[in-house]
Order: structure tokens, then C-alpha cells, then sequence
């Protein structure tokens, strides 16, 4: 994350010179890092989603390579891309859970495995995996 600490004494400056109470410069300085806070989510999660679609397409560009040319580095290349394709998946689940437990936790809720596998089976029916078509099993990640 870019330097917020060093943002903080020109937001402390900014606050002092434009509000006089205390409490208004207090609420000022988490607004700017809230603010500065949602940018740089959005820019990561939009580098994320970049990411994503792009291992997808060299999975489809493997896995045609593959097919016309089947050889070991053909295949070394496929399970390579599926490998981080899996990884980025693991990412996002990794987040999932966080998210149930911090719901779990400001509803008052212990967060219990069940929660957690709840929360991951519902994820993972949400994707298809395999499809079956014209009397072959395709597998996704």
C-alpha cells in the first residue's frame, strides 16, 4: 500500500487549518484514509481480476496448444497455468472465509468449521467444473 503514513501529517495540517474541533479532525484523517483505503482496494482488485482473465486465456491458448501438438512441454505448460489459475482461487477462498468470519464475528457469532465449509460449499457450487458434452467430461478449474 502507498505511504499513508506520510499523508497523515498533511491531512493532521489540512484538518487543523480548516475545523477547530478536535473530534472534526479526528473524523477528517479516517476520512482521507478510508478514501485512500477504497482506492487502493479497487486498483488491487482490479489488477486481480487482469490477472485472472489472463491466466484463463493462456489456459484456453495450453490447452488448444495441446491438443494440436500433445508433447511434455505442451503438458508442463497446461498444469503450469492450471497451477496458477488454482492459486488465484485459493486467494479469493482464502478471502471468503475471512469475510464469513468477520460477518460471523459482528453478528455476535462464533465463526465454527461448519460456518466456514457452509461458506466454501456455497462457493464452489456457484462454478461449474465439469461439463458434459457430447458424451465427454470436460474439466474445469
Amino acid at each position: 500500500m502507498e505511504d499513508v503514513t506520510a499523508k497523515i501529517p498533511i491531512w493532521l495540517i489540512e484538518g487543523q487549518k480548516n475545523l477547530t474541533d478536535n473530534r472534526s479532525i479526528w473524523d477528517w484523517i479516517k476520512y482521507n484514509i478510508r478514501a485512500h483505503a477504497i482506492q487502493y482496494s479497487k486498483r488491487k482488485a482490479m489488477k486481480r481480476k487482469e490477472k485472472e482473465m489472463n491466466l484463463q486465456k493462456e489456459l484456453a491458448k495450453a490447452k488448444q496448444l495441446l491438443d494440436s501438438d500433445p508433447n511434455a512441454d505442451n503438458a508442463n505448460a497446461l498444469n503450469s497455468t492450471k497451477e496458477n489459475l488454482e492459486l488465484l482461487y485459493d486467494e479469493k477462498l482464502q478471502g471468503i472465509i475471512i469475510r464469513a468470519r468477520a460477518r460471523w464475528w459482528e453478528h455476535g457469532e462464533k465463526s465454527t468449521k461448519y460456518f466456514l465449509n457452509l461458506e466454501k460449499r456455497n462457493h464452489v457450487k456457484k462454478h461449474v467444473r465439469k461439463l458434459k458434452t457430447s458424451g465427454s467430461i470436460i474439466t474445469l478449474l
